[in-house]
């Protein structure tokens, strides 16, 4: 069963920010673990600081990328929070890009 990862925010549900931080990272941690890796994993609005340098979740996403999945930042996010120079791992999407992937046969996740 091949998917893709949705990642539109830095975290995971509602609640306090440190919760809910914690359990998107949790979240990408755990896709790690797991025996089927996404396709791509598509980061846009706030997610795509999930990508940059520094980020708790970058680890995880260099080594999900070394595993083969395709790490996507949206390129008009990426400009807006100025974060061009600042990624730690993956590459730039465009919006069509985005439409095709979300539109396609994969499955999508959104956490």
């Amino acid at each position: 069963m091949a998917y893709n990862v949705v990642l539109k925010t830095t975290e995971m549900g509602a609640g306090e920010k440190a919760l809910t931080q914690n359990l998107m990272n949790a979240f990408i941690h755990q896709l790690t673990e797991q025996k089927e890796k996404p396709k791509n994993i598509i980061m846009y609005a706030e997610g795509v600081n999930l990508a940059k340098k520094g980020s708790d979740a970058l680890n995880d996403l260099i080594e999900l990328e070394k595993d083969g999945v395709n790490v996507l930042s949206c390129g008009i996010c990426v400009d807006y929070y100025e974060l061009n120079k600042k990624l730690g791992v993956g590459g730039i999407t465009t919006m069509p890009e985005v439409v095709d992937l979300m539109s396609g046969e994969d499955n999508v996740v959104y956490p």
